[in-house]
């Protein structure tokens, strides 16, 4: 009678299999007659051990970039760093973000240095780049915070919970800012701000070497924050009169580049515009068509000076511009 073959010893055969046919790439046929059972009991093993997570098989899909286009955009608004990732489907926005998130880890893993401030605001894309980045240990890192929280409940794509991931993949310090983005009252934000552990946080962030930022819409289907419901519709009807097309940490602006004249600002708590220009790099990873007049407004006004962008984007934003 055969004896019972335990967990464990099962599990190591699992793995002497996934060696054999993914390591040393010998067939299902030759690791049948060396350990002497059918090929077809084989290939119910390779199965077995992937559904365990004995094997685990990630695919690194190649992503292009238009040099070209890249290079007429820096020269059309004197931007410092630019990607343009190649992409022909305007439909598939979720895939699109997600590629975003490929390309700006790899700009922003060569931009990222030992000793640095890294200010990080809010978004699904900021959030795309952050969970693509590779682990950099650095000494003397810290990731602060640019705007306040997003509502009660932790969003995967909220400040604080991209500072935390984003420093702990450097091995930095994380500097939070616990305080709500949005309030009712413009006296709210006013007492807010004077708050000493904002203040603190705020300097840090006036340190900044290097930013990743999003950049928002106000087209209602695009605006994270109205589809989030942390902004009401009026907010947004007062924002699209004022003529606003998107926002950079809650700085609201124009086509043209101009920041919009709403009431609105002065309820919100984040780093200043005066600041948020004033720090050396300021890294935007977005895209989407339905995106260009709002990026094509933030490269104008000098909000961002760095872009990772698609090219059906990067193609409109010229053709925007030039008309």
């Amino acid at each position: 009678m055969a004896k019972k073959q335990s967990r464990a010893e099962r599990d190591e055969m699992l793995a002497d299999i996934a060696e054999m046919y993914y390591e040393k790439e010998m067939t299902q046929a030759e690791i049948s007659k060396e350990i002497g059972i059918t090929r077809s009991a084989i290939s119910r093993l390779l199965t077995e051990a992937r559904k365990k997570g004995i094997v685990e098989i990630h695919i690194r899909r190649p992503i292009w970039f238009d040099s070209d286009l890249a290079e007429d955009l820096k020269s059309r608004f004197s931007l410092k760093n630019v990607q343009v990732l190649t992409w022909d489907d305007s439909d598939r926005y979720e895939i699109l973000r997600q590629r975003l998130g490929k390309a700006g880890a790899k700009v922003f893993t060569d931009l990222v240095d030992r000793g640095q401030v890294i200010g990080v605001a809010w978004g699904y894309t900021v959030s795309a780049v952050i969970d693509e980045m590779p682990e950099k240990h650095l000494t003397g890192v810290k990731v602060a915070q640019l705007v306040g929280v997003l509502g009660s409940s932790v969003h995967k794509y909220s400040g604080q919970t991209l500072v935390e991931k984003l420093a702990g993949k450097l091995d930095g310090e994380g500097v939070y800012l616990y305080t709500p983005f949005i309030v009712e009252k413009p006296q709210t934000a006013k007492v807010l701000r004077n708050d000493q552990s904002v203040r603190d946080t705020m300097l840090v962030g006036q340190k900044c070497d290097l930013a990743i930022l999003g950049i928002g819409s106000t087209i209602p289907e695009y605006c994270s924050l109205f589809q989030g419901s942390h902004i009401q519709l009026a907010d947004l009807e007062e924002l699209q009169r004022a003529g606003a097309v998107g926002d950079v940490c809650g700085h609201y602006f124009t086509a043209d580049g101009s920041i919009a004249q709403v009431a609105f600002h002065q309820r919100l708590i984040g780093i200043s515009l005066e600041d948020l220009r004033s720090i050396p790099v300021r890294l935007a990873v977005a895209g989407g068509v339905n995106k260009a007049e709002a990026i094509l407004g933030a490269v104008r006004g000098g909000l961002v000076n760095g872009l990772i962008i698609d090219s059906l984007t990067a193609a409109r934003i010229l053709e925007l511009d030039g008309s």
